[in-house]
């Protein structure tokens, strides 16, 4: 039997950076994940802010690409354009970035057990135990003080324990494709529409070499809208060539991330921006939130729901309020017509409603633009009413 102070269930981002910082604390930390290698399984449009960067000091080998530009276009062309004289975020190898994160947890002490599913967790008086199944069909106990759970998106976990899970889905499909001379100073495109991807975006992103990471979100089976896309930007394009991979994105956390001795993070608590799908930045929040708690209650020696709950209160107060507005606002957006957003386009662009939103428009923070574009909007129409 394997016994560690914490267990974290989970190599993705949030596992690998509270297990980063919990060592460096000098617990014993064990992390468990069933890939073989780490970030095989990565699937993601690796764009994230340079605030993340810079607020956590983050390794920078596997960054391809900067952004200084997005562009969002309508159905028919229309452009809204942000451009910014300092990169607004950096496109990573989603892989690579995992791996340079799996490296700084080992170096601070952490213990990663690859190849090793986690199929039950359970709370117990004086601790959590955990059943670690390898590949080869052998199985390990392991007893901790406290488990994060930081298993994705699909944690069946969560369920078995009654913690949070999500509203709703969205469904992604995305593939790196070669595009000419698309260079890397080329904007990032956000493509809008109910007719190119319902109840969401798409995205090309440039890469740098004549490479373009390609990809759509909807509320439906991706494909045909992928494929729809994929014609649209590169209609030379054998799509047969390609092998585009699916996600399903959660939508805004339904019910608690806390229970006695364990906690839910990142993507596994739901902790994903609900206006883009990007779950990087606010996992890294909550993986940092999560530790600072769970340092705090070695300290007093409680690891109930009492002390285990400051959690919530916490992801709540830093980024709640962008779940919220960030779905609703894209809720309502999903309702509007092809047409209807050609209208919008073209009043965001006569108003210079970028300019207005003056320091509002940021990365990683949207609401407060959210509700100056509703206004602004609003507004002209009941001028022009």
């Amino acid at each position: 039997m394997q016994r560690c102070d914490i267990a974290v269930v989970g190599a993705g981002p949030a596992g690998l950076f509270a297990a980063s910082r919990l060592a460096a604390a000098g617990f014993r930390v064990a992390v468990f994940d069933g890939q073989m290698r780490i970030g095989e399984h990565a699937v993601c449009s690796g764009v994230i802010g340079e605030e993340a960067f810079l607020r956590f000091g983050l390794p920078s080998r596997s960054v391809l690409n900067r952004i200084f530009c997005f562009q969002a276009i309508s159905p028919a062309g229309l452009r809204l354009e942000h451009r910014s004289p300092t990169p607004l975020a950096r496109v990573v190898d989603k892989a690579a970035f995992n791996q340079d994160l799996a490296d700084l947890a080992r170096s601070a002490g952490a213990d990663i057990n690859l190849g090793s599913f986690v199929a039950a967790l359970r709370r117990e008086r004086y601790g959590v135990s955990l059943v670690a199944s390898g590949r080869d069909g052998s199985t390990r106990e392991v007893n901790a003080k406290v488990a994060l759970v930081a298993s994705g998106v699909n944690s069946g976990l969560n369920m078995e324990l009654g913690l949070v899970k999500p509203r709703k889905f969205l469904r992604a499909m995305q593939a790196d494709i070669p595009l000419g001379q698309d260079g890397a100073a080329n904007p990032t495109e956000l493509y809008v529409g109910r007719s190119v991807a319902p109840g969401a975006f798409g995205w090309k992103i440039p890469l740098g070499q004549g490479r373009v990471r390609l990809g759509l979100m909807a509320d439906r089976d991706p494909r045909p809208y992928f494929e729809a896309l994929a014609r649209r930007v590169a209609p030379e394009l054998d799509l047969d060539r390609i092998t585009p991979r699916q996600k399903a994105i959660c939508q805004v956390p339904v019910g608690g991330c806390v229970t006695d001795r364990i906690v839910a993070i990142g993507e596994a608590a739901c902790h994903v921006k609900t206006s883009t799908g990007g779950g990087i930045y606010y996992g890294l929040l909550s993986a940092e939130m999560a530790a600072d708690v769970v340092i705090g209650a070695f300290r007093k020696g409680d690891f109930s729901i009492s002390t285990l709950g400051r959690f919530e209160r916490l992801w709540r107060s830093a980024f709640g309020i962008e779940l919220t507005a960030g779905y609703l606002a894209r809720k309502t957006a999903a309702q509007f017509s092809d047409n209807l957003i050609e209208k919008t386009f073209e009043s965001a662009n006569t108003m210079d409603l970028i300019r207005r939103l003056n320091g509002r428009l940021k990365f990683d923070w949207h609401h407060q633009a959210i509700a100056t574009s509703i206004r602004s909007l609003f507004a002209r129409e009941s001028t022009l009413g």
